[in-house]
C-alpha cells in the first residue's frame, strides 16, 4: 500500500477512488469490503427523494436538525433534550473529547483510530488498555489506573473484532468511572446491526455517560453522514447552545427522515448479515488458511494462517482482481497476519471467496506450501472459525 494511500484516510477503508488508481487503472470495478455499512444498502426510493429535495440546498439546514433530532428521539426511545446530532459519529466523537478535554483517555486496544485522533487534537495523554480478540474485559482492571478527569472509551460491538460486550458488564464500567469520578464514552455505532439492541445503554441516565451511534452505518449513508450523540442533558444544553447550528446538511437531514420511515428496512437487513456473516465465516474456514473471528456484527476479523502471509501482498493481489479489503495491522495489538472484511450481499460475497482462491493457489505455488497447513508464525492459530 502506497504512503499517500494510508495516509489519507488514516488507515481507513473506502476509499475507492484511490485503490482504483493504485490497482486497477483501467477503470474496472472494485467491490468495497473495506468500509462496513450496511449490506442492504439505503433504502429504496432514498435517491430519487433526494433528487426532489435539491432545491432545498439553496437555504440554510434546519438549526441542530430539529425535525430529524425530534423524530430520532422518538426511534431511540430517548429524551430529545438528551440527544444531538453530527456529520457522522466520527465528529462527534471528536467534538466530545476536544469539548471535555480529559487529563487521560482510555483506548482499548485494538479498536477504531479516531478516539486516539481525538485525544490528541485535545491534548490528553493516551494510554491504552489491551482487548483481543476473546479475551474477557474486566472493568475492574482499569479501577486502580482511573482518576478523576479521565475518559474511557469502549466500542460495543468491538471494531474490529466484532465481539458484542453484554450490557451488564459495561454497566460495571460506567459504575467503576463514576466512582473515580471519571466519565465514558461508549461507540454503539453497530449495536443496531447486531440484533441485540438489549446490549445498548442508551436508556441508562448517568452524568459521566456519552453515547454515540453511526446512523451513516445503519442506513449505508457514507457519503452524506450522519450521527448522533446521547449523554447528560445539561450538557447536550451547552453543546446545542453554543455548538454549530448547522452540523448537519439539508440532504443527511431528509435522508435521515426518510430511512426513519422505512417499515421493515432493519429487519431485512439483519436478516441479511446474518445469513450471510455465517456464509463468508464458513467459506473462508473451508480455505485451511484462515482463522476466522466469530462475529456479532457486519464485518469479520480473519487472520492468515500460513507461512509467508503478509496483508499488504494480499490487499494488492485482491484489489487488482476487483476486491478491496482492509488491511488490519494498523490497529494497535494485531500484525501484518490480519484483516476485516464487511459483510455483503451473496454476489458479491461469492466473487470474494473466488478471488481469494485464485490468490491461494498463486501463494502455494510460489510458496510450495500445502492447503490447510499453518505457519509457526501463526503460532496456535489453525484455520477455522473461532468462537
Amino acid at each position: 500500500m502506497s504512503s499517500s494511500y494510508k495516509d489519507e484516510t488514516g488507515g481507513h477503508g473506502g476509499d475507492l477512488a484511490r485503490a482504483v488508481e493504485l490497482w486497477n487503472p483501467d477503470g474496472g470495478r472494485i467491490i468495497d469490503f473495506s468500509s462496513n455499512v450496511n449490506p442492504l444498502g439505503p433504502p429504496e426510493g432514498l435517491i430519487d427523494h433526494l433528487k426532489e429535495s435539491l432545491p432545498d440546498i439553496v437555504h440554510y439546514p434546519l438549526p441542530q436538525a430539529r425535525d430529524l433530532r425530534e423524530q430520532l428521539a422518538i426511534f431511540l426511545n430517548l429524551s430529545e433534550k438528551r440527544l444531538i446530532l453530527g456529520n457522522g459519529a466520527n465528529e462527534l466523537i471528536h467534538l466530545l473529547v476536544i469539548w471535555k478535554k480529559p487529563r487521560r483517555v482510555f483506548i482499548p486496544a485494538p479498536t477504531f483510530s479516531e478516539y486516539e485522533k481525538a485525544a490528541n487534537l485535545a491534548g490528553s495523554q493516551v494510554e491504552r488498555y489491551s482487548l483481543p480478540p476473546k479475551e474477557t474485559f474486566e472493568p475492574r482492571a482499569l479501577e486502580d489506573r482511573l482518576g478523576p478527569g479521565d475518559l474511557v472509551v469502549f466500542c460495543n460491538p468491538s471494531n474490529p473484532t466484532g465481539e458484542l460486550f453484554s450490557r451488564q458488564k459495561l454497566l460495571e464500567l460506567v459504575l467503576l468511572t463514576e466512582k473515580k469520578k471519571a466519565q465514558v464514552m461508549i461507540d454503539e455505532s453497530f449495536i443496531p446491526l447486531t440484533g441485540s439492541l438489549e446490549a445498548t445503554l442508551r436508556n441508562v441516565v448517568k452524568d459521566n455517560l456519552w453515547i454515540t451511534l453511526s446512523l451513516t452505518k445503519l442506513w449505508a449513508l457514507p457519503g452524506l453522514r450522519l450521527g448522533c450523540l446521547s449523554g447528560p442533558e445539561a450538557d447536550m444544553e451547552k453543546l446545542s447552545r453554543w455548538g454549530d447550528p448547522w452540523r448537519v446538511n439539508t440532504l443527511a437531514q431528509k435522508a435521515g427522515l426518510y430511512c426513519l420511515r422505512q417499515e421493515g428496512y432493519l429487519e431485512k437487513a439483519l436478516q441479511l448479515i446474518d445469513q450471510e456473516r455465517r456464509y463468508l465465516s464458513a467459506g473462508l474456514a473451508e480455505k485451511g488458511a484462515f482463522r476466522v473471528f466469530d462475529s456479532a456484527a457486519n464485518y469479520l476479523l480473519v487472520q492468515g494462517t500460513l507461512n509467508g502471509f503478509k496483508v499488504a501482498d494480499f490487499q494488492a493481489e485482491l484489489a487488482r482482481q476487483g476486491v478491496l479489503i482492509r488491511r488490519a495491522d494498523n490497529f494497535h495489538g494485531l500484525d501484518q497476519r490480519f484483516f476485516r472484511i464487511a459483510v455483503r450481499k451473496r454476489r458479491d460475497n461469492n466473487f470474494l471467496l473466488e478471488v481469494i482462491s485464485r490468490y491461494l493457489k498463486k501463494f502455494y505455488a510460489l510458496t510450495l506450501e500445502s492447503p490447510g497447513t499453518s505457519g509457526d508464525e501463526a503460532g496456535d492459530s489453525k484455520g477455522g472459525v473461532s468462537r
